[in-house]
């Protein structure tokens, strides 16, 4: 059984037993437990439910890395667990196919551990450990954001995305850009001002990745994702109706 670490526990699916044990080595003297998995098939989202982090190879095995993180993400138990995707391809497709799959970074073997590390602690600055205070109860009226027309109500305590009655499963980049967005109703924003609202602590984010968060959040949102729009030279915005 797996001793729990102050900062919690890392999951990584890699069947490297080098760099499992280099990892497993740098990632407790920061404060974390790293459990491992060679085979990406053999891992589900409820044993990842109650950690901090997902750091997927597996990108030769039949159930693949992308494929991992895309289940992962459509999950109930997972979908806020941020996902890092390491592997030796150099391949443009399948950086862009990590990312659309809901990766919330994507690291190129041969890696540094302290690039590794670096940019490990960045995602996690985004997805902070959570705490009793989130977990209280129901949010109060200033808590809620509703949509009546579109059927849409967020709390923002829970963090829970419902429209139409049913919940709706995002990640912690697509809800914070929902909110971004939802709180400055028919005000356009740029890439560069979605990234530094969205990716505080990456000032070099790509802006490619608004793109691929911005379409993702919108196929699951449905309905509702038209009224997120884009109009050339001015960018994205929530309007209160469409044209």
């Amino acid at each position: 059984m797996l001793q729990s670490s102050p900062l919690g526990k890392i999951v990584l699916i890699d069947d490297d037993i080098v760099i499992a044990d280099l990892l497993k080595v740098n990632l407790s003297s920061e404060g974390f437990t790293l459990e491992v998995f060679p085979v990406a098939a053999d891992v589900t989202p409820q044993q990842c439910a109650d950690a901090r982090m997902v750091i997927v190879d597996a990108m030769s095995q039949a159930y693949n890395g992308i494929e991992f993180t895309r289940d992962l993400k459509d999950s109930l138990e997972a979908s806020d667990v941020p996902v890092i995707v390491c592997s030796a391809s150099l391949g443009e497709d399948d950086i862009v196919d990590a990312f659309d799959a809901g990766a919330d970074d994507f690291i190129t073997k041969p890696f540094s551990l302290r690039e590794l590390i670096a940019r490990a602690k960045a995602v996690l600055r985004r997805h902070p450990m959570k705490t009793p205070k989130q977990t209280a109860a129901p949010a109060a009226n200033d808590q809620v954001i509703e949509v009546p027309r579109l059927k849409l109500r967020i709390d923002t305590a829970s963090q829970h995305v419902v429209e139409d009655g049913m919940i709706v499963p995002l990640t912690k980049t697509e809800y914070a850009i929902l909110i971004h967005l939802l709180r400055n109703q028919n005000s356009f924003f740029s890439r560069k001002e979605i990234c530094a609202e969205v990716w505080r602590d990456e000032p070099n984010s790509n802006d490619r990745i608004v793109d691929t968060n911005i379409s993702r959040l919108r196929k699951k949102l449905g309905e509702t994702g038209k009224y997120i729009i884009n109009r050339y030279g001015m960018g994205y915005a929530f309007v209160d109706k469409l044209n």
